[in-house]
């Protein structure tokens, strides 16, 4: 069906604004969605270049525009979802057509998130107060609840730690709509155009050890009290924990495939990311990290030739 959808998008330049802006639109009540939206702006920019990309852009934010006017009767929703997801989706997928390589436009995806923490401190001089903010009408929501069980307190001081965090887990949500949009896209045009180099190249993921040395610096420093001016570091080890641990995602398809073992120890690992997402997050980081020293992939093929 997935496949089917992306052919229909490459049909013809309204077809693909057609797809990405209901997509788009769809995400607002099924959150997911706008990653498929991504993955059609990355496959017809790949596919037909970067001036049809852009051309794609901008139909489908006419057609979004409309939509939204008519449908929920806010047309700036069409702009934020240009400015929030389709430009940065876009802009990367540049990189991945200039430079033809995946591991580039994953680092470029980081840099990207590590400009929106860096954004968000220049603009706001408190972040984590202004989200605070941001979380009250939910917090006073969850208190009125007969099953929420903290008291007043208690309840301001998990919104508080939540609130420290929000920065950086928004800047991670940022990368990974374009991250994954990415490697939908990619797959897509593989797909369509030519089976089965997808899964290689996706395999072959490598980020590098000046990555690696950078996401181990920052995991030590969040172990450290920083003063309230150094807190946006602290705010870019989400960041760089979601590209490595993808990163580790690709290395776990490798030894699978070298290997020749069931997809079911695939299954048990997107299954456990669903139900335990940041004890997994944080264990495929590290493995991706020291991946960057101890070649899993290499040593599991060797191994495997014997």
């Amino acid at each position: 069906m997935l496949r089917s959808m992306a052919g229909f998008a490459m049909k013809g330049l309204w077809q693909s604004a057609f797809v990405v802006a209901l997509l788009s639109l769809g995400a607002l009540l099924l959150p997911p969605l706008s990653y498929l939206a991504s993955g059609v702006i990355v496959l017809a920019t790949l596919r037909i270049g970067p001036v049809e990309g852009a051309k794609v852009l901008a139909a489908a934010l006419l057609v979004a525009i409309i939509a939204a006017s008519l449908i929920l009767g806010q047309y700036s929703l069409a702009l934020i979802m240009f400015v929030t997801s389709w430009l940065p989706v876009y802009g990367i997928t540049l990189v991945l057509g200039y430079s033809r390589s995946m591991t580039l436009s994953l680092l470029a995806s980081a840099g990207l998130g590590i400009a929106v923490v860096l954004a968000i401190h220049l603009f706001i001089a408190e972040p984590a107060a202004w989200w605070f903010g941001m979380l009250t009408p939910l917090m006073e929501l969850l208190q009125g609840t007969d099953g929420w069980q903290l008291d007043q307190a208690q309840t301001q001081a998990l919104f508080s730690e939540i609130a420290k965090l929000m920065t950086g887990l928004m800047a991670a949500a940022v990368m990974l709509n374009v991250v994954i949009g990415l490697l939908i896209g990619r797959a897509w045009q593989a797909s369509l155009y030519d089976p089965g180099a997808f899964g290689n190249e996706f395999c072959q993921i490598r980020l590098g050890k000046p990555a690696a040395l950078l996401t181990t610096a920052l995991l030590l420093l969040t172990l450290l009290s920083l003063p309230a001016g150094l807190q946006f570091i602290v705010d870019c080890l989400p960041v760089m924990l979601v590209v490595f641990a993808l990163q580790g995602i690709a290395i776990a398809h490798a030894l699978v495939r070298q290997r020749n073992k069931s997809k079911f120890w695939l299954i048990a690992m997107y299954v456990m990311l669903v139900f335990m997402l940041p004890q997994m997050v944080l264990l495929l980081a590290m493995l991706g990290v020291i991946e960057q020293w101890v070649n899993f992939r290499k040593h599991s093929s060797e191994n495997n030739a014997e």
